[in-house]
């Protein structure tokens, strides 16, 4: 099931109490090496109001996901919980694009900001990784493999490790 992520613009302005909301389904991302896939999910709690001309957005947040690991490219699958609260004024421009002229809100912007703020832009498995082999892609985690080590004097960089830095 897909994410909706829409909220219907009239409900929260006639609404005299705060409109509290259960969202659920797929939602996608993919940030740096993170992304997810047919098994995860976005769940979220939202609680919603105007006053005194300030949107106040609530929003509590499960969601999964999966990373790759920079060296090795190993998977590992995460679960998040986080929550955070915004506050708009609604007569003035934002960053968020919210228009009550609009029939609907999105708070999809809101979501992946919460989820993006959360996850590290490199992921690696472990501080021991040892990575792949760069002559035959094996990972070096899991078994050494025998390719020969390149004489680093064949590279045309070489020089550069003669400097005093």
């Amino acid at each position: 099931m897909q994410f909706d992520s829409k909220i219907k613009t009239i409900d929260i302005v006639n609404s005299s109490t705060p409109l509290v909301i259960n969202l659920s389904g797929k939602f996608e991302i993919s940030y740096a090496n993170h992304f997810t896939d047919e098994k995860d999910f976005v769940n979220t709690i939202l609680e919603i109001f105007i006053e005194d001309s300030i949107l106040n957005i609530d929003i509590n947040l499960e969601f999964t996901y999966q990373s790759e690991c920079a060296r090795c490219l190993s998977k590992k699958e995460n679960k998040m919980k986080n929550s955070k609260s915004f506050k708009l004024n609604i007569d003035i421009e934002n960053d968020y694009e919210i228009n009550f002229d609009n029939e609907y809100i999105d708070i999809e912007p809101f979501i992946s900001e919460i989820i993006i703020d959360n996850l590290d832009t490199l992921y690696i498995c472990s501080n021991k990784c040892k990575g792949l082999c760069g002559l035959c892609g094996t990972n070096m985690n899991e078994i050494k493999c025998n390719c020969e080590e390149k004489n680093l004097k064949e590279s045309p960089f070489s020089s550069l490790s003669q400097l005093d830095l």
